[in-house]
């Protein structure tokens, strides 16, 4: 592999979506989908990096409490539950919503935005990790994913590498 010179600063995404431990899981799944991420970096209470969560840490959540995909009958889908309850008086709610703390990998794999591409590649495929944080002292500024890093493998040698798209997200981070 070459990195042509890429450092993690030319191919990371600068405006990093980054969540609260308190977020419940709910919150976080339509933020990923609203978004179109697959995981983000998890900020405690005062802002210092304390995880990641991605899609996998959500599956695998769902599938140890035995969560199965909804198969229901066409009386929950039509709406009838819904009607029967509605002049009831009842509400139904489900309070067993997880948050980002319970389900997050407490382990954070960083590097500095000057880390070299091929540095990057050495830390996901010897940690099996698919995205590194890029910090400046303790602040998040960035991260890299396997994506991007197999954008540079896409790109022939000598072309510069594309202008990073601010639209992905600005810090979401939600209490």
């Amino acid at each position: 592999m070459t990195g042509q010179g890429y450092t993690a600063r030319d191919v990371m995404t600068a405006d990093v979506v980054c969540v609260r431990t308190g977020t419940n899981l709910r919150e976080l799944e339509k933020l990923f989908l609203d978004r179109g991420i697959s995981g983000a970096p998890v900020l405690d209470g005062g802002g210092n990096l304390v995880g990641v969560i991605s899609l996998t840490d959500l599956v695998y959540y769902h599938l140890t409490r035995g969560d199965r995909p909804f198969t229901g009958s066409d009386f929950y889908r039509g709406g009838e539950l819904d009607r029967a309850f509605e002049n009831s008086g009842y509400q139904i709610e489900d309070y067993d919503i997880g948050l980002v703390s319970d389900v997050m990998t407490p382990v954070v794999h960083t590097a500095s935005a000057e880390t070299s591409v091929e540095g990057l590649a050495e830390l996901m495929t010897g940690k099996g990790i698919h995205r590194v944080i890029i910090t400046e002292g303790e602040r998040v500024i960035g991260l890299v994913s396997s994506l991007d890093l197999l954008g540079v493998l896409a790109r022939s040698p000598g072309t510069p590498a594309p202008a990073r798209p601010k639209a992905r997200a600005r810090a979401a981070a939600r209490a």
